[in-house]
């Protein structure tokens, strides 16, 4: 979905007032780790203190919203580029600049519960997502599957 120029100084005069900001999960490309309808909080980041596995939360540079995971930083003359990826996706995102980063990914309300992603579960979901690439191709077949028996 993209957001309109006002919504996206919104959301960054939102984190940097707070110090964080609370957005719906919409979409299933973070599956199971982030599932629709989660609170997810971000809090700011800057591109050289997140790390591989990090979830982060960034504008393309198409104006949509997107909370995917960090697989790779590469350092080129303009700065660092980030290079994420949804669990579920079978390819990476367009490579983006610390000037559409908007935070790191915190924590996860799901119904009364919260998950740090921190935490070892949140961490050890992390590691084999990335460590193991078919996983995404197993997810995503998965979620397809759902899809077409749910109508």
């Amino acid at each position: 979905m993209q957001f309109p120029k006002e919504c996206r100084q919104l959301i960054v005069q939102t984190m940097d007032k707070n110090g964080w900001i609370e957005l719906p999960a919409q979409g299933t490309s973070m599956y199971p780790f982030i599932q629709m309808g989660d609170i997810c909080r971000f809090v700011p980041a800057q591109a050289d203190h997140i790390k591989k596995g990090d979830v982060v939360l960034f504008f393309t540079r198409y104006g949509s919203l997107v909370a995917h995971r960090l697989l790779r930083k590469a350092w080129l003359e303009q700065g660092i580029i980030l290079h994420c990826k949804g669990d579920t996706n079978l390819a990476c995102d367009e490579g983006i600049g610390q000037e559409l980063l908007i935070g790191r990914m915190d924590w996860i309300q799901r119904n009364e519960r919260i998950i740090h992603v921190d935490g070892w579960a949140a961490q050890a979901w992390g590691y084999i997502v990335l460590g193991v690439p078919p996983i995404s191709l197993v997810l995503n077949h998965y979620l397809a599957r759902r899809k077409r028996i749910q109508g």
